[in-house]
């Protein structure tokens, strides 16, 4: 059994430019440009190193704040291989009997768009490890999000000569952090501690995706006819809806049922964009998947959630007017 730790980085759309979700029909925000990963044998000792750049097939131009932070030209762009091309490098580089493991769940959930994205079939993605919560459990019993430069820091690791978003090099930092770690005292209780951060793999593939633009007012986009609604993607018969709840921030989550072809999640997203003439608007995107009972679950504790958040405001509100008076 050996590790495979990996590291993405991916450019941008410029100015939220929301052409690209339009091309590629998924509700993705980044296209990967690099891939880098190192091997770990069963002592967790670094074996083998692995790096590809990744010619991108829709986002050519590298965006302002990615190649300032990664050092990526334009140029060196050109010189990398068609995503297909590196995707296959990569999974015959790992091998049959490996784990993957990435700092957060960014990467993974990147690199499964990424596959999505150039219809790739692939069961790569079944057996992989969050890192990041591994390290937040063991030394603060939390899920809290981390960076790899403060877990370094906290576990007195010297990056050398390397530097910060260069796949490899991140690849590196986390197999040091692991080394760090009680990382197989983790991995046996994996399951438990998993279910403490976000889960990546939620959602089954998606079946339907929407994207509706030109909201001036953010505030009024849930009540739109066509956020509220959703029909069937298979026989378009409309929804059975349970309400949006928030997920987080501008993310949200309902629930429809057909009476012939069962329940679906519908993810919705709130985000914003820049027109030609400068004026900043709003855009909306619709996921439609099939549901599944984590998905449910998920759902209602957030509604429990939602709804004690407003009694206590209503609470607080009502206690204030009667202050007043």
């Amino acid at each position: 059994m050996n590790y495979v730790v990996f590291d993405l980085e991916w450019n941008q759309p410029f100015g939220n430019d929301i052409s690209f979700m339009k091309h590629t029909k998924m509700p993705i925000s980044g296209e990967i440009i690099q891939i880098g990963a190192v091997k770990l044998n069963e002592d967790l000792q670094i074996i083998d190193q692995f790096l590809v750049m990744v010619k991108p097939k829709y986002l050519t131009r590298m965006h302002k704040h990615v190649r300032e932070l990664t050092g990526i030209s334009n140029q060196d762009l050109n010189t990398g291989v068609p995503f297909k091309t590196a995707f296959v490098q990569f999974d015959l580089w790992c091998g049959d009997d490996c784990i993957l493991l990435s700092w957060g769940s960014d990467d993974v959930t990147m690199l499964r768009e990424n596959i999505v994205l150039h219809k790739i079939k692939t069961n790569r993605l079944s057996s992989w490890v969050d890192a990041q919560l591994l390290y937040a459990y063991e030394r603060h019993g939390n899920s809290e999000q981390v960076s790899v430069q403060r877990a370094m820091a906290d576990l007195q690791i010297s990056p050398g000569n390397l530097t910060a978003h260069n796949a490899l090099h991140d690849a590196i930092f986390t197999a040091e952090i692991c080394q760090k770690i009680s990382f197989k005292q983790g991995l046996l209780h994996y399951e438990d501690i998993r279910k403490l951060g976000p889960n990546p793999f939620l959602f089954p593939p998606i079946i339907s995706f929407f994207i509706y633009e030109n909201f001036q007012e953010k505030k009024r986009i849930l009540y739109d006819k066509r956020i509220r609604i959703s029909y069937c993607p298979y026989c378009q018969k409309e929804l059975t809806m349970l309400k949006p709840e928030r997920q987080q921030g501008d993310k949200f989550l309902a629930l429809g049922h057909c009476p012939t072809h069962g329940a679906f999640a519908i993810q919705l997203r709130i985000g914003k964009y820049t027109k030609k003439n400068n004026i900043t608007n709003f855009f909306v995107t619709k996921t439609i998947t099939h549901m599944t009972d984590e998905i449910r679950l998920v759902y209602e504790e957030k509604a429990r959630i939602n709804r004690e958040k407003e009694e206590r405001y209503l609470a607080k509100l009502q206690a204030q007017q009667v202050e007043e008076h």
